[in-house]
């Protein structure tokens, strides 16, 4: 009897009854996570550097109280930044001081965490049980590791390797997709920021493509090496603990505060001007000495086995919607290729908002957004000297930023797949 009564339970009950459980469990664990309660996310618009100055001088002093998501671009004035309840009062009696409008797009950002969480779960039940619908989520880094080696064992043009280990003892896994190893690679890295989520679910999303027929076309002419996680330990930690940590999990001796930024450690113009921060409690954290990090040597060291190879590098970020070209350390500083970089990158810029309906900026980092000493795309520019390197931020442009829902990630990785064969087809060796 109790046999027959479970198989004549629906999958779209079991579906609910798992879900209640997670949600149960998503609302206790939570207990033990940092929070956010009452903590606003805010858009305000401004123009001017000096107010722009102040604003980083706040996050800078008190981090607990200030986070800035996003900065103003060249055409578009809007800057956001989460902040406390101390931090929203405070700096809203600086912008009324300073006649800046503003607009609170999250007012609690505990809330749309844990919205984001419930979505993602319902997503990973449904994904578990196979109902027929793919409904892709944000995996942990044990399930990504899971899904690359049960992809790689059904294809034998795909092999997946440990080629370094986390400050924690992760391994770094790379992908490399290849049907004849003479041919030029296409690197492609996601999650050196922990909270972005959506760059390895979209760098998983390039993957799974180039392994159906429409792959096919690309892999006659390139081979792909793929990073989907770089910072393993951070993108755990933001899982686990911390939804909005951006750095490494190292700890730096001698400091206070815990976490390097792994994209302004590399070796390359690092600790230029005002592109990383000196200080270890900053988001920005460029570590002690360049390429302090076992995640940033680990990635150097493979990216130098592979140099002679290597025609086109994609980092994967969020958010923002650019195209950014190298390089970051400097305004005004540009690498060999750069007029071709920005002809490709206004082609795919026409090619994503045609086919798809959403617009990217294109231009160099240090000009639309900040300078930023010691990235990864600088690092491959200007030391290894690959001629066509970008930094691409995914989506959104704000209204989500950090916490966009993973019903986003089949369009965001469509989005980059359209990027992807732009690019190719403009670099295919004759």
């Amino acid at each position: 009897m109790k046999i027959f009564l479970i198989l004549n339970v629906s999958i779209s009950g079991i579906i609910l009854l798992l879900s209640s459980i997670e949600i149960i469990l998503i609302n206790t664990i939570t207990a033990s996570h940092v929070h956010y309660y009452n903590y606003k996310v805010l858009r305000m618009r401004i123009s001017d550097p000096q107010i722009i100055n102040t604003i980083i001088n706040l996050n800078l002093n008190e981090p607990e109280n200030y986070d800035i998501w996003s900065f103003p671009r060249h055409n578009n004035n809007s800057m956001y930044i989460s902040v406390s309840p101390v931090g929203f009062e405070n700096l809203t009696n600086y912008l009324h001081q300073w006649n800046t409008s503003y607009e609170i797009t999250v007012s609690n950002l505990q809330k749309a965490i844990l919205d984001e969480k419930r979505e993602n779960h319902l997503r990973r039940v449904s994904s578990y049980l196979r109902t027929g619908r793919n409904r892709p989520y944000y995996k942990s880094f044990n399930e990504i590791v899971q899904y690359l080696d049960q992809l790689s064992q059904m294809r034998s043009h795909m092999k997946v390797e440990d080629f370094g280990y986390t400050a924690e003892g992760r391994p770094m896994k790379g992908v490399m997709i290849s049907s004849d190893s003479t041919r030029p690679i296409i690197w492609i890295d996601a999650g050196i920021h922990a909270r972005e989520w959506i760059a390895p679910a979209t760098a998983l999303s390039i993957i799974n493509k180039l392994m159906r027929p429409s792959g096919q076309t690309l892999l006659k002419h390139f081979q792909f090496f793929i990073v989907p996680v770089v910072n393993p330990d951070g993108y755990e930690y933001t899982r686990t603990k911390y939804r909005l940590w951006r750095k490494n999990r190292a700890q730096t001796e001698g400091e206070l505060c815990i976490g390097i930024d792994l994209n302004r450690n590399f070796p390359f113009k690092w600790g230029v001007g005002n592109g990383a921060s000196p200080h270890s409690c900053s988001d920005t954290y460029r570590g002690s000495e360049a390429a302090s990090e076992l995640e940033t040597q680990s990635i150097i060291k493979k990216l130098n086995s592979l140099q002679k190879q290597i025609i086109l590098y994609l980092s994967l970020h969020s958010f923002g919607q650019y195209i950014l070209t190298p390089f970051g350390f400097s305004r005004y500083s540009y690498p060999p290729y750069y007029q071709k970089l920005m002809s490709m990158g206004k082609k795919v810029k026409q090619m994503i908002q045609n086919r798809h309906g959403y617009v990217y900026q294109v231009g160099s980092s240090s000009e639309l957004l900040y300078e930023a000493a010691g990235a990864t795309d600088d690092y491959v520019a200007g030391e290894l000297k690959i001629p066509y390197a970008y930094t691409i931020e995914l989506c959104d442009e704000g209204r989500y930023g950090f916490l966009l829902p993973p019903s986003y990630i089949g369009q965001v990785g469509r989005q980059l797949w359209t990027a992807l064969t732009v690019l190719a087809n403009d670099i295919i060796p004759n």
